[in-house]
């Protein structure tokens, strides 16, 4: 990514890079959405069975110096501090990439897209990708 901005510069290029990063993007992952998204990649059968099991019917409290609040029912996100966790997430969000027709770059929940400007069009199809990725966040 730098190599190619940097080689984009040296040629007289711009760039124009938008830098996202989702909001408690891992606590926001909707279960159901996530089973579909994994149905339609090839999970099945039990593995669908036992990663739905592992992601609903959870609850969750916070002890802070031995206090502890009351139990209360986890209805969206991937258990952070487990393996499984991230990598959920990363299924989650691997279809981004398909809403996207310039350049990106992921690493978990931040997320950056750009282009080289070398005419006005150029930042009309960064600006529609950022469009494409409200439309996917909304979906």
């Amino acid at each position: 990514m730098f190599e190619d901005w940097t080689r984009s510069l040296d040629e007289g290029y711009g760039i124009d890079v938008i830098y996202l990063d989702y909001r408690k993007a891992f606590d926001t992952v909707a279960h159901q959405r996530l089973i579909k998204k994994l149905q339609q990649i090839g999970f099945g059968g039990n593995l669908i069975k036992w990663l739905s099991s592992f992601l609903t019917d959870r609850s969750m409290r916070v002890t802070i110096n031995g206090s502890r609040s009351s139990w209360v029912n986890v209805l969206s996100g991937v258990p952070q501090g487990s393996v499984l966790g991230p990598l959920l997430f990363l299924l989650f969000v691997n279809d981004l990439p398909d809403w996207i027709k310039t350049n990106i770059r992921m690493f978990a929940d931040d997320t950056k897209i750009w282009t080289r400007i070398s005419g006005v069009n150029d930042s009309e199809a960064l600006q529609q990708d950022l469009d494409s990725l409200s439309r996917w966040s909304e979906v």
